[in-house]
């Protein structure tokens, strides 16, 4: 038996679909206790988990990789609480993760540099790694947060928050100039690119023929943004753009080269405050940086494609699948921020696509899924004592069409200080890292979206399970019964029968969103 659709049911499908918005659900929520201090999860593809874990600043406290597998009950166990530690002399831990193309090796920031590990190595616990230093003054203080590598492996920018880069390039027509904290009205001082915290290192990248690193592995330029302690670092979804975010503009006003954006009074800004009794500061930067030109000569100032200004201490970033859209979470003003991706070069000045606040303080790590539909956020609140935080999902096409209104769809409590959030390969798994309480949540989040069998498309598949279902030739598990159950729209009866099985059914065809 076949079920079909008839044309009321068709108007009634398309009224309702542009009439109600789609829902989530959290399907489970789980919290593994970690060796320290956590700052970031990152899974892959097989569901191992690697957390990087931060040293107290006491002396024998843990700084490493800690390693979870799947274990055989379900959820995640940590073998022996394998902890891949760092050298002794290394004591500000292991802060963002990234594996590298081919997913074998794993790259991570380690506050004096970058350090490269063989994903084998991790799991055996006996990763011990192979670290670059950034060339930093002094090289113990670099505050090395992330390291990305392009999608040939050849090379990898590492991000350092505080290293002064000797010799470091700027793009052409930039100075520099430092506020004179406690003036009013404030004075500025002309600084020169040694005097500038914050830059993005180059790495070459060589192996042996067993796949070592080799000592062919070095440091080979660095790049200055205008901009002091960089704090996010992303690689474009088809390598050719990194795109990097400074907390605090240092480009003078004399500057023949100014940021972008300096119209918007969402964009810029001179009262920007971080921690608390700081003195008010500048707005910060997000910098467009072209991979090819940087890895062939990191020294050419050509490098830097576009300059925009980018809220108070815009942090992490998130972009989609397609490359269009980069998401910015401006800590100090508690919002994210939308750019058209193409128009941050072509017309930076009209690149804000959109703008939120994100339902909580201090937000950090941001990451989009679902699709791209949603975007999950972790606000930190981390200058608070105690820094009791939050995470929130907000609703993408919200936020693009209208700028400024209420886009949360759900929050989530947490640990203290959220810090970083991470996504799994079903796109509905989110990995929260709570790093003032020494823990990392996973919580599976699902939506009224017709995929019953979760491959990560509607067709015909669905349509026959669902049919299933409806005839009661089937019992729905709790996912199926999450994800079929789409009508009504935005308010499910909890159930799947026919109504339902025509909306997916529209789905399948092309004929509706949702």
């Amino acid at each position: 038996m076949r079920l079909i659709i008839t044309a009321s049911m068709l108007l009634w499908i398309s009224l309702t679909t542009s009439a109600q918005a789609q829902g989530l659900n959290i399907v489970s929520e789980v919290s593994y206790p970690t060796a320290g201090k956590p700052f970031q999860a990152l899974v892959s593809n097989s569901g191992n988990v690697f957390v990087s874990v931060t040293a107290n600043y006491d002396t024998g406290s843990p700084a490493g990789v800690q390693v979870f597998v799947p274990a055989s009950g379900g959820g995640l166990q940590s073998p022996s609480n394998c902890l891949n530690a760092l050298p002794l002399n290394i004591t500000l831990g292991v802060k963002n993760l990234s594996f590298f193309p081919d997913a074998t090796n794993l790259a991570a920031g380690i506050g004096s540099g970058a350090i490269f590990y063989h994903v084998t190595d991790l799991l055996g616990c006996n990763g011990s790694g192979y670290i670059v230093d950034q060339g930093s003054i002094p090289a113990s203080d670099a505050g090395t947060l992330a390291v990305v590598v392009t999608p040939d492996g050849n090379f990898a920018f590492v991000s350092n928050e505080y290293g002064l880069a000797p010799n470091a390039t700027l793009a052409q027509g930039v100075t520099l100039e430092q506020k004179i904290p406690g003036t009013n009205p404030p004075i500025f001082v002309s600084m020169g690119v040694g005097d500038l915290t914050g830059n993005i290192g180059v790495v070459a990248i060589q192996h042996d023929i067993s796949g070592n690193f080799t000592t062919g592995t070095r440091l080979v330029g660095q790049i200055s943004t205008g901009g002091k302690a960089i704090a996010g670092m992303l690689l474009s979804p088809d390598g050719t753009r990194l795109y990097v975010t400074s907390e605090i503009s240092r480009i003078a006003a004399t500057s023949t080269t100014q940021p972008a954006g300096g119209n918007s009074a969402v964009l810029t800004k001179s009262n920007c405050v971080g921690a608390v009794d700081s003195p008010p500061d500048n707005n910060g930067l997000l910098t467009v940086i072209d991979v090819a030109r940087a890895v062939a000569s990191p020294q050419d100032p050509r490098s830097i494609l576009s300059t925009v200004n980018a809220g108070c201490s815009p942090v992490r970033m998130s972009e989609s699948k397609d490359g269009r859209t980069l998401w910015v979470a401006a800590r100090g003003d508690n919002r994210v921020l939308a750019f058209d991706t193409a128009k941050l070069e072509s017309d930076p000045n009209n690149a804000l696509l959109g703008y939120a606040d994100t339902g909580g303080t201090a937000p950090v790590g941001i990451k989009l899924f679902h699709n791209d539909k949603w975007l999950a956020v972790a606000n930190s609140n981390r200058f608070a004592n105690p820094p009791q935080g939050n995470a929130t999902i907000l609703d993408v096409a919200t936020i693009l069409a209208s700028p400024g209104d209420d886009s949360v769809m759900h929050r989530i409590n947490t640990g203290y200080f959220p810090r970083e959030i991470t996504v799994g390969a079903d796109d509905a798994t989110l990995y929260i890292t709570n790093f003032a309480s020494n823990q990392f949540q996973v919580i599976k989040v699902l939506a009224a979206d017709g995929d019953l069998n979760g491959d990560g498309v509607v067709d015909v598949g669905d349509v026959f399970l669902a049919e299933r279902i409806a005839m009661g030739l089937l019992v729905p598990t709790t996912e199926q019964l999450i994800r079929g159950d789409v009508s009504p729209l935005g308010n499910p009866d909890g159930m799947i029968d026919i109504a339902d099985v025509s909306r997916i059914q529209m789905k399948a065809l092309g004929l509706a969103s949702f």
